[in-house]
């Protein structure tokens, strides 16, 4: 039967109240609360990071601006080093062949005077005109010598040094205390105050036969 309702009965709905409608829009997701003011607040938020990503990308143009110009410094840096470096090689190359050919001027000098005291030979066989000749040609090679630095190590009657000297024999003698060079059997040099060659010399060692005897030969 279908239901009839009393038209004197009155029905009567619930109605919230705002405290209750504010809670339920707390209780909804951020997303379907539909609030204008988060909305401008999200926007705020994206020019603000916007903001930050192009400042970033700034300074990264600026980091990469640097970099290159370093690099390009760095290049023409080892660019100039290397041109330097052959420069003073070549320049090296150079005066070391000036001052050869220099020496060897010098040296041809002494090579016509060798010759002409030949020559004078043939004519005249004095030995005392041989003799001076052969003087006179070897303090020449001496002066050439000394022009370029090249200086005698004649280290006869001085104490051995075995940076300078090559002893070729020894022998012991009484009334020394260290070894000491007693012949040369051929003269050392110095270029520029360097050993160039070392002398080769005969040593003398102080004699141990005293040393053998207990208490040095005391009774």
């Amino acid at each position: 039967m279908p239901d009839h309702k009393d038209p004197d009965q009155i029905e009567i709905s619930y109605v919230p109240d705002e405290d209750e409608k504010a809670a339920e829009s707390e209780s909804l997701p951020k997303s379907r609360r539909g609030s204008g003011k988060g909305t401008a607040g999200l926007k705020q938020t994206i020019a603000e990071l916007e903001e930050k990503i192009e400042k970033q990308k700034s300074i990264m143009d600026q980091v990469r601006t640097e970099r290159d110009e370093f690099q390009d410094k760095y290049l023409r840096n080892l660019a100039e080093m290397d041109n330097f470096r052959k420069r003073v090689s070549k320049e090296k190359e150079d005066y070391q062949r000036f001052v050869l050919g220099e020496f060897l001027m010098g040296l041809l000098e002494i090579y016509d005077n060798f010759e002409r005291a030949l020559r004078a030979h043939t004519v005249d066989d004095s030995p005392k005109a041989i003799i001076s000749g052969i003087q006179m040609i070897f303090k020449q090679l001496r002066e050439l010598l000394r022009k370029y630095q090249v200086e005698e190590l004649d280290p006869h009657d001085r104490a051995f040094d075995p940076n300078y000297h090559q002893a070729l024999s020894r022998e012991e003698r009484e009334g020394i205390n260290d070894p000491m060079v007693v012949e040369v059997y051929q003269k050392g040099f110095l270029y520029n105050d360097k050993l160039l060659r070392p002398a080769l010399v005969r040593v003398a060692v102080p004699s141990r036969e005293e040393d053998d005897e207990p208490n040095g030969g005391q009774a």
